[in-house]
């Protein structure tokens, strides 16, 4: 999974997440379409990840006109233990 934003400015009918999101809203989005396969199998019968170009590697290609990756927050150590501890 990666984050997205909305920078397409408007609303965008995303039917992957089965709703609409918003300019500037920011969401989690799959990588790959569900049928993806990780592994591709050799005419000999040895596996290798999938790769661009094999017929089941199903990369989702979000447009940069309209979304632009957004930076996974990085959390201190010390704040990641506090809230594990609160829970």
């Amino acid at each position: 999974m990666s984050r997205v934003k909305n920078v397409s400015g408007g609303p965008l009918d995303v039917p992957l997440l089965d709703r609409q999101v918003e300019a500037d809203e920011i969401v989690d989005v799959p990588d790959f379409q569900p049928g993806h396969n990780p592994v591709f199998a050799e005419p000999d019968g040895s596996k290798r990840p999938s790769e661009p170009g094999d017929p089941e590697y199903l990369a989702i290609i979000w447009p940069p006109d309209k979304w632009e990756p957004v930076a996974e927050a990085k959390v201190a150590p010390e704040k990641a233990l506090k809230s594990k501890a609160a829970v």
